[in-house]
Order: structure tokens, then C-alpha cells, then sequence
């Protein structure tokens, strides 16, 4: 069995999001289940015995709406180590271009992943030749959370809400972000800083969100580093869905099609 936990905020075509997310998660015949998490302020019907729904909790963001997804799924269902576990924002088909091609990608690595490890994560994996500590944890590459997937080992070792990022971010300028060094080391301040107050390209928002918009994104941003930071001081193995030459050319062709998607959008 595989468990989605889909959060949304407020998905462009939900029907069409769901459709989708099936499409990979059944493909093979493998048996899906979906636990809608809503973390937005839209009302939803659900006609499916497949898919429950569930209220989020938006307190720190997508990751106390998964943590809460999370306990419903312990408290509804019985795991297995057998089972696989797949994490969605509704970014995934929004800010992101969805292909056949990356479903077949992401059906394929998942069955090697779990024919050669265990203990893993499935996604994107962004890595840096540098070393980051995020609450005394290192990292030099992370698993971008929008879109990941894990087995029964790596699913218990999640850890999505740590209350010490929150206070981290000490405050917010026009100009900079400043963070408690304890917690956030100065390369990763340096890192966050360059993506949310850039002097040339960053976040496609962060030259006209406020304060309170950018500080929310820090601590975001932190809960997502701390996520793969957690999984990899316990031997998790992070797998990269586009590695090799030709998942190289599945994301390129994916980012053309969403660019193009992004500008007729405007």
C-alpha cells in the first residue's frame, strides 16, 4: 500500500491534482490511498471512499499540516513495513510541471529504492559543495519537499516541527534576515539570504512580500533543510528522481513546459 498525504492551500484544479497524483501512485497496480489535508481557508466535498479528508494545521506551515496528517494516518491505519509513503503539497502541478515522464521516473526509482535500501526518501535532491548545520544537524544536500516519497524505515524517523527554528529567525529587515547563530549556522544564513533577500535573481517573490511573508519563508525554508538534515543523521538515503543523463533531460523538459505555463498564466 502507498499513503499520500496531499496538503493544499488552494489547488488551481483539485480534481485535476488528484487525478494525477493517482496516475503515479496506482501505477503497477499498487493500492493508494490519499488523505486530503486542507491548511487553506477553501470548503471541500469529497466523493471517494479512496480519499479521506481531513483539516490541517497551519501553525508552521505544510509541515505541522503533514505532522497532523501524519498522527490521522497512525490513528486511522495499520502500517505496514511494507508500505510506501508519499508527501504532496499542491505546488506539485501548480509551480511545477507534473509529466508522464517524471511518473515514470518517480515508479521506477521507487522500485529500485526499495529492492537495494532500507531507509529512504524520494524526490528532488538539491546538494551544495558546502556544509550547513541547522540546530547542530549538517547537510549539504536536501530533499525539496513539495513532492517526496518514503518507505516504513524513513517514515518514522520524520521529524516535520521543531519549535527551536521559529524562534531562529530573530528578525526581518528590508535588507537582510537575521537568525540566532546558535541554531542557524553563518553558511546557511548566507544561503537563505542570498534565495529570499537577493541582490540578483532569488525566490520569485521576495522582492514584493513583506516582513512578516519573508520571515514565514525562513522558517520554512529551516523546517525543510532540518527534514532532510534529521533523516540523514540516521542513515537515510536521499535518491534523487532526476539523477542520470536522462532524468537530467525529464526536468529540463518539465521546467521549458512550465515556464511556458508561467508566462501565459500572466
Amino acid at each position: 500500500m502507498i499513503y499520500c498525504l496531499f496538503l493544499v492551500y488552494a489547488p488551481v484544479n483539485l480534481d485535476k491534482s488528484l487525478l494525477r497524483l493517482n496516475r503515479f501512485l496506482t501505477l503497477g497496480g499498487r493500492k493508494a490511498k490519499i488523505i486530503i489535508i486542507n491548511n487553506g481557508e477553501q470548503s471541500y466535498e469529497i466523493l471517494s471512499e479512496d480519499i479521506d479528508l481531513i483539516q490541517g494545521d497551519n501553525s508552521f506551515f505544510e509541515f505541522s499540516g503533514w505532522e497532523k496528517g501524519k498522527q490521522y494516518l497512525e490513528e486511522q491505519y495499520t502500517l505496514k513495513e511494507d508500505d510506501s509513503f508519499c508527501f504532496v503539497n499542491d505546488t506539485f502541478d501548480k509551480n511545477h510541471y507534473f509529466s508522464w515522464l517524471t511518473i515514470w521516473l518517480y515508479n521506477k526509482k521507487l522500485k529500485l529504492a526499495a529492492k537495494h535500501y532500507s531507509g529512504f526518501i524520494l524526490g528532488r535532491v538539491d546538494s551544495r559543495n558546502i556544509e550547513y548545520k541547522v540546530d547542530q544537524l549538517a547537510l549539504s544536500k536536501w530533499v525539496s519537499s513539495y513532492f517526496f516519497v518514503v518507505d516504513y524505515t524513513a517514515y518514522q524517523e520524520l521529524i516535520f516541527i521543531n519549535d527551536n527554528l521559529r524562534a531562529a529567525v530573530e528578525y526581518v529587515t528590508d535588507e537582510s534576515i537575521y537568525f540566532d547563530q546558535m541554531v542557524v549556522d553563518s553558511a546557511m544564513q548566507e544561503h537563505i539570504n542570498g534565495w529570499l533577500r537577493p541582490v540578483g535573481k532569488g525566490w520569485y517573490r521576495a522582492n514584493y512580500s513583506d516582513n512578516e511573508v519573508i520571515r514565514n519563508k525562513s522558517v520554512a525554508i529551516l523546517h525543510e533543510k532540518f527534514l532532510s538534515a534529521a533523516l540523514i543523521a540516521k542513515n537515510i538515503e536521499l535518491i534523487h528522481v532526476y539523477s542520470g543523463r536522462f532524468g537530467r533531460i525529464v526536468r529540463k523538459f518539465d521546467k521549458r513546459v512550465q515556464d511556458y505555463r508561467t508566462r501565459n498564466r500572466k
